[in-house]
């Protein structure tokens, strides 16, 4: 690991809450000066049951929002595993109560809907707690309850490499790395991309909020990494009594009311002004400097023309088009835009980070925010998907495998599958929660099924109350595996609180549907015709009537049971 490893850990450069703050010291008591990243530097932090449990190593970067260090858990481990911890800093106008309850679980779920999301371009969070400050070791005594000494961490995966920043900055773009360079913003594109998809957040799209190059790690294999989600919040939280932003990343209708709630544009705004350093090797003007976009025209289309890019305006308009200053004009398809950047610059690197190396490019169903936001008492956002219809004038779709059995369905089948001649039709169950049950942000369903070779399941859900006509769409879990679905389980999302869904009537139907479908569903944005078609093409085999009640807080479905 190289010395610019310490910078691959925290927002080092200020970030400000209407306002430039100064970082805090680096250094916390008790840490020894120079101490490498990989060596202990005596303290310890961890939950009150366990307030020794994560061992921290070198001296810590600070940030505006906190302290992150390199640290290692042992447990009952044989060999202690690295991570990374964050110590959060209150914010300015935080009171005694802070964190709270709400900020606790924002957090929570933030860290099970990065599982998942299982994002190759994001970090993974993996815990929060609260806890003592860091001390030495055997110095707190266990089980020892809030004080006001008691401080908020995140603990997220450590990633290994240099941030973006600590590898361009000062440096512009040569003919011989611009290619590689677009690609690295391309990847913060796809990151952004997924976050704030409907379809791959299960309904809960959300955004980075904090995208600059101190937060971006370039890991050997997986190409660049977006770190440090404390700043993350769902597309529809609310008011923000922190604020933070770095200035020079922000949008001009961020800066102006740091407070209020923030659209995707803001993210968008964002990945245009990592576009610029990526080029330029310099932090662009923040958005309110006099003569801002002039300076950043001139000098993204002086590198353009430098490295010999074929159409430099062009180029310099697709980067522009992010940093407009109006957000009703700033790109609504991250995916499509940042495929465009590659293609502007001359396409994908031959060598290096592809965006396209995890998983081949897909169409973003991209959150509009105030159209989402309007739907009156809508349910949890989710893939859009209009009503099974039978028959109909579309017959070139995939058709529901069946099979042909030479004698008849076992008594071991938990459902018999109905036949028509020798033809296997997919028939299926939803046992649990019973038709007209109460259920809440998240509700496990479960059922049988008997389905023929190369056939899936789908939960579809559709709001009975609001006039919504479209339907939205879980896979079931272990959906690829036939073996398990004789017994299924899945689960449905139903809203936040302030989503207008509580007391609101949902049908759910179990749908089968062919494999090959639901694995393109799974791996690749559709885009809304599209998942209109896979529903089309599926059999809908069940369904029960549900009441969305409230939760108190949003209550957790973490993923599929162990196998």
């Amino acid at each position: 690991m190289d010395t610019d490893d310490h910078d691959a850990r925290a927002d080092d450069e200020p970030v400000t809450r209407g306002a430039p703050v100064s970082p805090r010291p680096a250094s916390t008591s008790g840490v020894r000066g120079g101490v490498s990243d990989d060596e202990p530097n005596g303290l310890f932090v961890g939950p009150p049951e366990a307030p020794d449990r994560h061992e921290l190593l070198g001296e810590g970067i600070a940030g505006g929002e906190g302290i992150t260090w390199k640290a290692r858990y042992q447990g009952e481990l044989t060999s202690p595993l690295p991570l990374a911890i964050k110590l959060l800093s209150p914010p300015r106008d935080a009171g005694p109560g802070w964190p709270s309850a709400r900020e606790q679980q924002r957090w929570r779920d933030h860290a099970v809907l990065l599982r998942h999301l299982k994002l190759d371009h994001v970090v993974r969070l993996d815990e929060v707690f609260l806890g003592a400050p860091p001390h030495p070791p055997g110095s707190v005594r266990e089980g020892t309850g809030a004080s006001p000494q008691t401080m908020a961490y995140l603990v997220m995966e450590w990633v290994e490499g240099p941030t973006l920043h600590a590898l361009l900055a000062g440096d512009p773009a040569r003919a011989d790395t611009i290619r590689r360079r677009l690609a690295y913003v391309a990847q913060a594109g796809e990151a952004l991309a997924s976050l704030a998809s409907v379809t791959r957040s299960g309904g809960n799209p959300s955004l980075h909020r904090d995208v600059k190059p101190t937060n971006c790690i370039v890991h050997p294999k997986r190409g660049l990494v977006l770190i440090d989600v404390s700043t993350m919040r769902l597309i529809d939280d609310g008011y923000d009594l922190a604020g933070w932003h770095t200035p020079a990343y922000t949008s001009p209708e961020v800066l102006a009311a740091p407070h209020l709630p923030r659209a995707v544009a803001a993210d968008v705004y964002a990945l245009g002004a990592l576009a610029y350093f990526c080029l330029t090797g310099q932090d662009p003007p923040a958005p309110d400097a006099p003569g801002a976009p002039a300076h950043i025209e001139a000098e993204v289309a002086a590198v353009a023309r430098a490295c010999g890019v074929g159409d430099p305006g062009r180029l310099t308009s697709h980067i522009l088009a992010a940093l407009d200053g109006d957000p009703s004009r700033r790109p609504t398809d991250l995916r499509n835009w940042s495929r465009g950047l590659l293609e502007a610059g001359g396409g994908e690197p031959a060598t290096g980070h592809s965006p396209s190396s995890a998983r081949p490019p897909r169409r973003l169903l991209y959150v509009i925010v105030a159209a989402s936001l309007a739907v009156a008492g809508g349910g949890a956002f989710a893939p859009g998907l209009l009503e099974r219809v039978s028959g109909g004038g579309d017959q070139s779709r995939t058709a529901l495998p069946s099979v042909t059995r030479s004698a008849g369905v076992t008594s071991k089948d938990p459902t018999p599958s109905h036949a028509t001649g020798d033809a296997v039709k997919p028939v299926g169950t939803i046992d649990t929660p019973a038709d007209g049950a109460k259920v809440k942000y998240c509700s496990y369903f479960s059922g049988t099924a008997s389905l023929p070779p190369g056939a899936t399941l789908m939960l579809a859900k559709q709001n009975m109350v609001n006039g919504d006509p479209q339907k939205y769409v879980e896979l079931v879990f272990n959906y690829e595996k036939a073996s398990t679905l004789t017994a299924w389980r899945g689960a449905q999302y139903f809203g936040g609180e302030n989503e207008g869904g509580v007391g609101q009537v949902y049908r759910i139907e179990l749908v089968a549907v062919s494999l090959e479908r639901a694995r393109h569903f799974h791996d690749v944005e559709m885009s809304i015709e599209e998942i209109q078609d896979l529903v089309r093409s599926g059999t809908s085999l069940a369904d029960v009537q549900v009441r969305r009640v409230a939760s108190g807080k949003p209550n957790e479905c973490p993923g599929p049971p162990p196998d």
